[in-house]
């Protein structure tokens, strides 16, 4: 309205829209310019404190990297890994160890084949196989089995009867049995796998479905039972045979898990040749590791030193100026270097080389790493993984607990800057009242106004009048 009164020239003259804005602003620059100072501050604060505690994290998470991929662990060895090949398994072994590994016999699967048909189209006859799984023994001219009670029917009918309809049969019967065909200038035969070990055998039994008139003999062409073998066996199913330290074992498969713990064999060949297996750690990679590891909280002191720093010319003063949590974590990545890990036996960084010079810079020296024994170089593997271990409270040297110092302190900006948040909305709405309030103010100078210079004019008007009519 003041507006409108100012446009027809018969208000107070003032640009009041302007003055009330101008009003407005300079009262929420008063109150508001403390409060978001404060805000922004806490703002840097939050954003320092997270960043403090992301790269605390990531180097505890690349430490716990190498650990868990073995690089730092004791490390299996094969002296010919053409015969036998050595892979850790889980953690890898607990102890060094150094045997001698000799292999007489690979364990073998089960093969039999069949006569070859036409092709895979070829029938077979209907009714069912039964497959049963054991162990086959050699016994006179033929061989006798001790099933172990796992028998699968394999079942034939109008829809699947060919001889790539018995292998599809077969390798959906669950018994772990793998069938193939076979073509050759012969035609085309049925080849029949079990897995490896002397227990898992099999025999196939045929019990053709009555009035089957199949060429050649229908399934009865694929039994493989004592007294009635019409399949050839190709392989017979047996253990591997090897001997470890001068001690004969043997076991199902050529994968072995449980003869060294913490070690995989793999039997890769058999003969009369000896392989020597052993286990070392490899002080490459653990130098590697740990000059990493002073290079990275190093650089983790500067980061914190540099939002703790103070203002200097024309550089402002860290986010974290005089924060103590800040301190506190500078404190502790110090308090590392000289720290004794129960866990490894009381060993502390400083043992491994690690330094604080007198600018607070982390130095390694290898010099000292490499004095020390296949013992303690176990020590120093428990050290890092309790570094690189979960925060707990009670272990103020683990690089997560250090980082975890960080979330009270960010939670405590957090809630402040919240309330700030608040208080400068609460500031808004009450200057939007008092914007309404100017507004019906100026309104009501401009209206006071209006009707004092129309009483002004009407008086003048009057007079300019009366000294007319006296002139004539």
């Amino acid at each position: 309205m003041s507006s409108i009164v100012a446009s027809f020239n018969i208000g107070s003259g003032i640009d009041t829209a302007k003055l009330i804005d101008e009003l407005v602003a300079a009262e929420k620059t008063a109150r508001t310019k403390p409060l978001t100072a404060r805000k922004t501050a806490l703002d840097a604060r939050i954003s320092a404190l997270a960043e403090v505690k992301s790269s605390l994290l990531g180097i505890a998470g690349s430490l716990d990297t190498r650990l868990k991929s073995g690089a730092l662990g004791l490390l299996p060895a094969s002296s010919d890994p053409g015969r036998v090949a050595v892979a850790r398994l889980g953690d890898g072994p607990a102890n060094g160890f150094r045997s001698t590994l000799s292999v007489t016999r690979l364990a073998s699967a089960q093969l039999l084949t069949a006569a070859p048909l036409a092709g895979e189209a070829a029938p077979v006859g209907q009714g069912v196989l039964t497959i049963a799984l054991g162990t086959r023994s050699e016994a006179g001219s033929g061989f006798s089995f001790a099933g172990d009670g796992r028998s699968f029917a394999v079942t034939i009918g109008p829809d699947n009867n060919s001889l790539a309809g018995l292998r599809d049969a077969i390798n959906a019967s669950g018994s772990g049995i793998v069938a193939s065909i076979v073509t050759s200038a012969a035609g085309a035969s049925l080849s029949l796998r079990g897995a490896d070990g002397a227990a898992q055998a099999f025999t196939l039994s045929a019990a053709p479905a009555s009035g089957d008139t199949a060429p050649g003999g229908g399934l009865a062409r694929f039994a493989y039972a004592p007294g009635g073998a019409a399949l050839t066996l190709a392989t017979a199913a047996g253990d591997a045979a090897l001997t470890l330290d001068g001690i004969a074992v043997t076991r199902a498969g050529n994968t072995i898990d449980d003869l060294i713990p913490g070690t995989r064999l793999t039997l890769l060949r058999a003969d009369a040749g000896t392989t020597t297996l052993s286990a070392a750690r490899d002080p490459a990679a653990l130098e590697s590791t740990l000059s990493d590891l002073a290079t990275t909280l190093g650089a983790m002191r500067s980061l914190v030193g540099d939002f703790r720093r103070s203002a200097s010319g024309d550089i402002a003063a860290g986010a974290l100026l005089g924060d103590p949590t800040a301190r506190g974590i500078d404190q502790g990545l110090a308090r590392l270097v000289g720290a004794a890990i129960p866990q490894a036996n009381g060993m502390r960084l400083a043992d491994l080389g690690f330094g604080v010079a007198r600018d607070g810079a982390i130095t390694f020296d290898a010099a000292r790493l490499a004095g020390l024994t296949p013992a303690r170089l176990a020590d120093a593997e428990g050290l890092l993984k309790t570094m690189a271990a979960p925060a707990l409270s009670t272990q103020p040297n683990r690089l997560k607990s250090l980082a975890e110092l960080a979330t009270p302190a960010a939670a405590g900006f957090t809630s402040q800057r919240s309330r700030l948040t608040g208080d400068l909305d609460r500031i808004d709405q009450r200057l939007a009242t008092y914007r309404d309030s100017l507004v019906r103010q100026y309104a009501a100078m401009d209206r006071a106004v209006a009707a004092s210079k129309a009483t002004q004019e009407a008086l003048t008007r009057q007079i300019e009048a009366w000294t007319a009519s006296l002139s004539r």
